[in-house]
């Protein structure tokens, strides 16, 4: 069967993030699909925030996130918007963790990197105050454009899909099993697609 890894990168606990991730990864599990999931609120990282080359060595969450990483064939992530952007612990996690030489590798004379995790598919949930068509109109869907492109897609993850989740702020408990009824949908046609390419893959 396939494998997923589950992130959830809000850093405080309890959260709604975590809520979404555990829907998503009881509507795999349901279809048979390996769950890794990560809290990051759980998770231990260095001090230091900044990149590493890439023969830094991993310890600890970082590793097993890492290892998680290269287990799975389909990566899930789910986080709130902060400031326009991913809380800093998160960020934190993707410097220190897809490491030049690892998660990616230049090539001589090419101006784009070669993404070394190819062959997983991502999906990213991100909750926020901001309406979809304010995140389109006055942002560009900037933040989104960074995640797929400068981030999963530049590691190789592809193709990524983007569920957006707003508004949040006085969100009732209605409008919110919305939201886990909208991420058991996304998780189903997930699961769906993964089972598909693992058949194809390893035919009987």
């Amino acid at each position: 069967m396939p494998n997923c890894l589950i992130l959830n990168g809000h850093p405080f606990t309890p959260s709604f993030s975590g809520a979404i991730a555990g829907r998503y990864a009881e509507t795999l599990a349901g279809q048979g699909i390996n769950i890794r999931r990560f809290d990051l609120a759980d998770m231990t990282l260095p001090e230091h925030t900044i990149r590493k080359a890439g023969d830094e060595v991993m310890h600890g969450d970082v590793l097993a996130f890492w290892e998680a990483l290269v287990w799975a064939d389909h990566v899930m992530i789910v986080h709130p918007l902060w400031w326009g952007s991913m809380p800093a612990k998160l960020k934190a996690l993707f410097d220190i963790g897809l490491q030049s030489g690892r998660a990616y590798r230049y090539r001589d004379g090419r101006p784009l990197p070669l993404g070394l995790l190819k062959g997983r598919s991502a999906r990213l949930i991100v909750t926020s105050d901001t309406p979809n068509f304010f995140m389109a109109l006055a942002y560009g869907n900037a933040h989104f454009r960074t995640m797929k492109n400068q981030i999963l897609k530049f590691v190789g993850l592809n193709p990524v899909r983007i569920s957006h989740f707003s508004t949040m702020r006085d969100s009732t408990p209605e409008r919110r099993e919305t939201f886990l009824r909208r991420t058991a949908e996304v998780a189903a046609a997930d699961a769906q697609r993964l089972l598909r390419h693992s058949r194809k893959a390893n035919p009987a």
